[in-house]
């Protein structure tokens, strides 16, 4: 019982109660038993000062028992002494009255006169009393322990019917605390078996409220991971069988001993064709992944996006050339400067622009344009290409999509997955107008390099907090 929280929770709560209960109970007794030694002893005082004018105003002949009666009712004890009318007794409690020899030695005692006492759990006052023209020594006792006795009684029965609603009233709070608890761990159960459906409903704004929506938020993170990574293995066996299939297919015709020079030398090249398109499958798919980690490291530089945009429109022109496809660029009127990872964004360039290369028909135009803005630099690649539909540039940037009228270009949908994963490293975003049959253009915006050391330099400060 000890391992649960339940468990852990009555046992705090019964410790903290009998530590707060004793602590209190004691304090109270003692302050209790004090007062009421306190008023014993006032009405001591007093008792003393009545039996004295008794005596002095009563018939000797009834003082015996107008002073028995007296002790009786008020249930003190009262013992006289006097060498003139020698040693008397009264009360209910005359078993711990002082004997005569006591009373003798206490009437001799200037130290006994005034004095109050505690013997035997009685309040005690003793002092000398004038009887006419002598004195007499007085010794009075009174029984507290019955009052004191009510008190602790009371004092036990109130912190025991404290203690039995306290116990119930927190079994109900510990029982509305652990249950939520108690649903989550069962929920996260499931979710460890690979239920990512599972879900926890509860109703209020406190902590364990807090805890529950965020179980719910990271199961629906985990159904959303685990969508993708189910698409993720679809679609990367499907880019990978479609080669393997044709180089597995031609390798077994080229077996055949009596085939033609032309067509051996037509199905090697598909072979070799293939296992590069598989080789570049798979560095893309292993840079991807890369940029996709957390503790990616960029190199940053400042360097002249107009020469880096220059050099790779040159990187290009053959295969353009090879379309009668003419890249023009619109160069700005002064040089401007980045700050960025050199290597990173020109990767991105070479595939935005092979890819307007790639998707315009033969004869058509390529426009490539930067400038900078208050912001930003903003790079611009336009194309007269096929053109998308709203549908198609909604899913673009998702690793594998390619549009069914697209597939009979030469790719395998990670180009843009890449591209977008190196400019969200660099902070900054990438927009697509596009129109069907009419062009698209990509538009690249990268923080200015103040801008973007500012933010470099308030997320190192983020880190360190």
């Amino acid at each position: 019982m000890m391992k649960s929280i339940y468990g852990k929770l009555i046992c705090g709560f019964l410790i903290t109660i009998i530590f707060s209960f004793s602590v209190s109970g004691i304090i109270a007794l003692k302050s209790n038993y004090d007062q009421i030694d306190d008023m014993a002893q006032t009405e001591l005082s007093a008792t003393s000062d009545f039996i004295a004018s008794v005596i002095n105003s009563t018939d000797r002949t009834k003082l015996n028992d107008v002073l028995s009666k007296y002790s009786n009712s008020t249930q003190v004890n009262t013992t006289i002494f006097s060498p003139e009318i020698g040693y008397f007794t009264f009360g209910k409690t005359t078993m711990h009255a002082p004997d005569e020899k006591q009373m003798q030695s206490y009437y001799f005692d200037e130290n006994k006169n005034g004095v109050y006492g505690e013997e035997n759990n009685y309040q005690t006052y003793g002092s000398l009393i004038e009887i006419g023209d002598s004195n007499a020594y007085v010794y009075i006792q009174k029984d507290t322990s019955y009052e004191k006795r009510i008190f602790a009684n009371s004092a036990v029965l109130i912190l025991g019917c404290v203690f039995l609603s306290g116990n119930l009233v927190f079994l109900a709070i510990a029982d509305i605390i652990v249950k939520p608890i108690t649903r989550l761990t069962k929920a996260t159960k499931e979710l460890s078996k690979g239920n990512y459906s599972v879900r926890v409903n509860y109703v209020g704004d406190d902590e364990i409220s807090q805890l529950n929506q965020g179980f719910n938020q990271m199961a629906q993170q985990l159904a959303k991971q685990e969508e993708i990574r189910q698409k993720f293995i679809s679609d990367i066996s499907h880019e990978f069988q479609t080669p393997l299939t044709a180089i597995q297919g031609f390798a077994n015709i080229l077996k055949e001993e009596d085939l033609p020079k032309e067509q051996r030398q037509k199905y090697a090249d598909i072979i070799l064709f293939q296992s590069k398109r598989l080789s570049t499958l798979s560095k893309n798919m292993l840079q991807l992944t890369l940029l996709e980690r957390e503790d990616v490291e960029l190199e940053f530089t400042t360097y002249s996006i107009v020469e880096q945009l220059d050099r790779v429109i040159s990187t290009q022109e053959n295969q353009a050339i090879l379309k009668d496809i003419e890249i023009q660029f619109e160069q700005p009127r002064k040089d401007i400067m980045i700050y960025g990872d050199e290597q990173r964004l020109e990767q991105v360039w070479i595939n935005l622009i092979s890819n307007a290369i790639k998707y315009t028909d033969n004869g058509g135009l390529v426009t490539v344009s930067v400038k900078k803005t208050a912001r930003d630099v903003e790079v611009s690649i336009e194309d007269t290409g096929h053109g998308m539909s709203k549908e198609v540039i909604s899913h673009i940037f998702e690793r594998f999509y390619r549009e069914e009228k697209a597939r009979s270009v030469e790719g395998n949908g990670l180009g843009l997955s890449i591209v977008k994963s190196i400019i969200d490293l660099h902070h900054g975003n990438i927009d697509v107008i596009s129109q069907v049959d009419v062009g698209s253009t990509f538009i690249v915006r990268l923080p200015s390099e103040r801008k973007f050391i500012d933010l470099k330099d308030k997320l190192s400060l983020n880190r360190k907090d």
